[in-house]
């Protein structure tokens, strides 16, 4: 990494952190993970015992419903912002490269990401503070499934960089955002419906609720990275490409 990389996401975490949204998610995050880990201790108490704690919390629709509603908050200014204050001009004309500037807000907003998972650790602590240990931690699942998280939340990222390059209007990069990722989310449910096994194959490639209930429970499976890493880089090279355009016609 450049130092103008390091830089840049210095002044972009730094912007994140600073904004009102970022402590509105924070918040909100830290009720979502407070009302799921409570479901999952009363499931727990009606004697549920198939499942692990971790395929239970990441397996609860309303979590992953805010997660789909909570990445194109965050990433909506990520270049809008840019365009309503005149200061994208003076990143395309800064001797820095369109890839540092790119890479160095989609680390910021995943920083801010990661930070959103810091609850859901502390409510596990409590939890074994509170039963004494009385259940032991899965370590392997416990990793996989922040593992899977993280995965996750890159795809979903790249996905909202790449919808806020695209429109100064900050409420147009939500919406958009919102719905590839809405589409991306809900289209492995067909998996359900279809019959021909081809078909089958690839929607539950890209079922993220499947994957995750997966990795929860320990199992790790390649596929699934290489899918969200691909991802990512594919929607980080729209990215640049978009930028690269906005750069020779300025």
């Amino acid at each position: 990494m450049t130092r103008a990389f390091w830089t840049l996401w210095k002044r972009e975490a730094g912007a994140i952190l600073l904004s009102p949204i970022a402590w509105v998610l924070l918040t909100c995050m830290a009720l979502i993970n407070g009302f799921s880990f409570s479901q999952c201790v009363a499931y727990l108490g009606q004697g549920v015992r198939e499942l692990t704690v971790m395929q239970i919390y990441f397996y609860i629709f309303h979590f992953w419903f805010l997660l789909i509603i909570l990445v194109p908050i965050l990433t909506m200014r990520l270049f809008s912002e840019e365009y309503k204050t005149g200061t994208i001009e003076m990143l395309l004309t800064a001797p820095v490269r369109d890839g540092d500037v790119i890479l160095s807000k989609f680390a910021g907003a995943l920083s801010f990401y990661l930070l959103l998972w810091i609850p859901s650790l502390l409510g596990l602590a409590v939890f074994q503070i509170v039963t004494h240990n009385a259940v032991p931690v899965a370590w392997i699942p416990l990793g996989l499934s922040y593992l899977m998280v993280t995965l996750v939340g890159m795809l979903y990222l790249s996905i909202g960089l790449f919808t806020s390059v695209l429109s100064k209007n900050q409420a147009v990069s939500a919406m958009l955002s919102f719905t590839i990722i809405a589409l991306l989310f809900f289209t492995g449910f067909l998996s359900y419906l279809v019959r021909d096994p081809g078909w089958r194959e690839v929607l539950t490639y890209i079922f993220t609720l499947e994957q995750m209930r997966s990795f929860s429970a320990g199992q790790f499976d390649s596929r699934p990275v290489v899918f969200y890493l691909s991802g990512t880089v594919f929607f980080l090279c729209l990215t640049q490409r978009v930028m690269a355009n906005r750069t020779l016609k300025g």
